[in-house]
Order: structure tokens, then sequence, then C-alpha cells
């Protein structure tokens, strides 16, 4: 067996070669550099054009009086496409078919193919495949192609040598060390992608929260509006019969002090609608400009039927954030199984072999003895940690299954107050209807029909928030069931067309 450190095909030159090897010098540095390039390019700031960022904040443009745009229009061609492909894809998303909302649908799906911090989490997921492919390698051998070349020179003579060697390793896995590894990185693979099914679904349940948000407080603002003009009629009144003398001037005050404080409460209504606007905007990826949405004519749906086949015990493989808590424990045990066998010898295999076919086998037996307590360490830091992890999961089961109960008992609990609420709301309007005709036949004052109207519209506002609370109730619990609370049979049988349709 010859050396492989020797130089292959030595040439003796002279000074008149300089030439000739310089260009094999330069061909071979070219290659070099070429090999070495990095993929990497320079970032740049971000456009603010691009991102749709205005030349001035929008408080200052909409004072100059700029006309409103809406966030999104859902126009008669996507109402009718209410289940995208996108959220009838798995269990995390196509629960928003329940509300049969079109206008939620189209929503959510552009939420979901333009937002930023799903985006992310999908990043994250090809990050961990990637790791997983990295530890998955080291069960392989390696392969490397390693070239050379020298020159020196000796009073007049100058000499050059070139070499070309193929290099082989492979590392046997005794203990199961390098596949411990590999089982880590996988498990913490399959924790991201389940941890990126419960950011999908938790992104489309606060869409659906805000959208339903928004179109209740856009109600509640249409009945402050209602509110107003009834007292703008009533202080016409007051001032009409304060003029005749009628009237005290302590009435037309409080007739003016009662406009007053509506008209304060529309302007706090118009903020809170405003911010939820920039809320779903962010969602969108878009610049919260909080110009007003094409909403009009929008209502809040029914509550859809709860139709769940789910069981307590299958609430542990369907909720995502309990897998990706479960998966994050078991590679945190396989982490520990590989700091284990780190502490014990590792055996590897290497062979090279040069362009005029010399070869060398080799083998190497390592055993740590002695790193000051490095692995001893790394060992107990990977047992810390799997009893971490477990402690984590063992509390988000029993704090999940904690909400679900409140959630159903809620489910429960609102149908009773919406039921309590639509009573109440009738009673004022028959009310409201008695003292109307009662102040027109001059039986009561205006004082007693403005409280009695008041109290009608704050029995609307509570109807109208105990709707928005049992679908944002409903929305929590598809949330924390997993998404759609029906199995994939069940789900596949609703969308066959019966035999009657055919």
């Amino acid at each position: 067996m010859s050396d492989s450190n020797v130089n292959i095909n030595d040439t003796q030159n002279t000074a008149d070669a300089a030439p000739d090897f310089n260009i094999k010098t330069s061909a071979f540095v070219f290659l070099l550099a070429l090999s070495g390039c990095s993929a990497y390019e320079g970032r740049s700031t971000p456009d603010p054009q691009a991102l749709g960022i205005p030349a001035q904040w929008q408080s200052v443009i909409d004072e100059a009086g700029s006309s409103p745009e809406s966030l999104f229009l859902a126009d008669k061609n996507t109402q009718n496409q209410l289940y995208s492909p996108l959220l009838a894809t798995t269990a995390q998303t196509r629960w928003v078919k329940n509300f049969n909302d079109p206008s939620l649908a189209l929503l959510v799906e552009r939420v979901l193919s333009s937002n930023a911090s799903l985006a992310a989490e999908a990043a994250k997921v090809a990050s961990a495949g990637a790791g997983q492919i990295q530890s998955e390698s080291a069960l392989y051998p390696t392969l490397d192609l390693t070239g050379s070349i020298s020159e020196s020179q000796t009073g007049d003579n100058r000499s050059s040598s070139e070499s070309v060697k193929l290099n082989a390793g492979f590392e046997l896995d005794l203990w199961g060390k390098l596949s411990a590894r590999e089982q880590e990185a996988s498990l913490n693979y399959a924790a991201a992608r389940a941890s990126f099914s419960g950011a999908a679904l938790d992104l489309s349940a606060d869409v659906a929260e805000g959208w339903y948000n928004l179109i209740t407080q856009k109600k509640l603002l249409k009945l402050y509006k209602r509110r107003e003009d009834t007292l703008i009629n009533a202080l016409k009144v007051v001032e009409q019969g304060y003029q005749n003398g009628l009237k005290e001037i302590d009435e037309l005050y409080s007739a003016r002090q009662s406009l007053q404080d509506e008209r304060d409460n529309m302007t706090s209504q118009e903020q809170i609608v405003t911010e939820q606007v920039r809320a779903l905007q962010v969602f969108l990826g878009r610049y919260p400009d909080g110009r007003l949405l094409n909403e009009e004519g929008l209502e809040l749906p029914e509550l859809p039927a709860l139709k769940t086949e789910i069981l307590p015990s299958e609430l542990i493989t369907r909720s995502p954030a309990l897998q990706s808590y479960w998966l994050t424990l078991l590679a945190a045990d396989a982490g520990l199984a590989a700091a284990n066998r780190e502490r014990f010898p590792s055996l590897s295999l290497s062979a090279s072999v040069d362009q005029s076919i010399d070869w060398n086998l080799m083998a190497s037996l390592t055993q740590p003895l002695f790193n000051a307590g490095k692995l001893a360490a790394a060992e107990d830091q990977a047992a810390a940690n799997v009893e971490q992890q477990e402690k984590l999961y063992l509390q988000t089961v029993f704090s999940t299954f904690a909400d679900v109960e409140n959630v159903l008992m809620q489910e429960t609990t609102l149908a009773h107050r919406y039921q309590l609420a639509s009573e109440d709301l009738e009673t004022a309007r028959n009310t409201t209807t008695l003292a109307l005709s009662q102040y027109q036949l001059g039986l009561t004052d205006l004082d007693s029909l403005l409280a009695v109207q008041k109290s009608m519209l704050d029995s609307e506002a509570q109807l109208l928030t105990l709707h928005n609370q049992r679908l944002s109730n409903r929305i929590r619990l598809y949330q924390l069931l997993g998404g759609d609370t029906r199995s994939e049979q069940a789900f596949l049988a609703d969308r066959a067309p019966s035999s009657d349709a055919l």
C-alpha cells in the first residue's frame, strides 16, 4: 500500500514553464471561487410603496377629505364560492363553512394565503424538515473529492505538484446515538407541522371572531345613531316648548346634554370600529389605514347546530396544540437517549484513493475520557428538558379539558340568556309602542317616552351583544376541539349530493 499523502505526477520544470503553471493555477483558483460562491443575497430596506405604506398618517389623510376605500369586496362571484379548496383541506380550517357565511370564508381564505405570521410558521416547518434531513444524513457514508496544487522553487529549479483524492467515511451506529438524533429531529419536524396546523386554526379563529366583532360594533353604531336621531327630535320639541314658555331652561339644558353624551358615545364607538378594521388589515398583511370594509347589509349568521362526534379521549390526538406538546416531549426523550450515548465509544471507518489508484483504509475508535463534566452536564440538561416538557404537556392537557368544559357550559348559559334577552326586547318594543301612543294622546311626558325608547335600544344592543358572544363561544369551541367537530367521513357525506338532487 502506498502512502496516499505522496504528491502525484511531480514534474520538474525550468523557469520558462512558469506561464503554463500560472494558467493552471488561475484555472484552479477560478474553480474554487465558483464552488465557494454563496447563495446569500444582500437585503435592502423594504420599499414603503410596495408595502402600501402611505406618505402621511391616516388621520392626517382623513382630515384632508380622502374618500374611503374598501378593505375587500365580496362580489357575486366570490359569494357563490363559499367553500374554497384552501378552507376544505383540513379540519383546522373547514369548520369555517359551518357558519354558511361567504364573506367570512373569503376573508379567512385571503388571510391564510397572505398572513406573515403563518408564513413564518411555514418557514419553521421547512427549517425543521431540513434539520431532519441533516440528522438522517449522519446514518449514511460520506464521500468527498479533494484536489490540491502546489509550487516550489529551489535555486533555478521550479517544481509543481497536483493531486486528486476521493475520501469516504462512515460512523457505525453501534449504540444508537445517531439514530436517536435522527429520531429527535424527525419528532421535532412532526411537532413543527402540528404547530403550523395549530397556528392556522388559531389564525382562522381570530379572524372569524374579529369579523363578527366588526359587524357587531357596526350595528351598535347604527343603534347609537338611531338614539341620536331620537334625541335630536326630542331637543327640537324641547326648544319649541321653551320658546313657547312650556319648558324650563333646565329641561333645555338636559336635552342638549343628553344629545352631547350620545354623540360622545358615537365617537368612541367609531374608534372601536376603526380599530377592529385595522386588526383585520394586519391579519391580511396590509397597511392598517382603518378604512371601512364593504360590509353594508351583512348580518350576523344564525348559530349553527352543534354536531360533535368527539369524545374527551379523542381530544388529545385532535388538538394541534396538544399534539405539538406531545411530539416535543417525545423529541426530548430521544434527545436524552442521544445525550446518554454520547458517552459511549464511537467507531468510524475511513478510506481514500487518489488518481494513481493508491488507497488506504483506516478504522478508528474514540472513547471520551475527560471533558470536565461536559457530557454528563449535557445528559443532565437533556433530562431536565424531558421533565420540563412532560409537566408542560400535562398542564396543557388539563387546561384544555377545563376550557372545553367551560365553553360547552357557556353554550347552554348563553342560549338561556339569549332567550331571556329576546323576550325582554319583545316586551320593550311593546312598551315603546304603548308609550308613544300615550305621548301622542298627551297621557305621558317626553322624558318618560325617551326613557322607554332608550330601554328598547339597550335591549336591542344586549341581544346583539349576546348573539356575538354565542358566535365567539362557538368559534372558541371549534378552536379547542381542533377544528371541525365532525369526522372526515361525516364531512365527506355532507358534501356528497343526495339522490334527490340527481
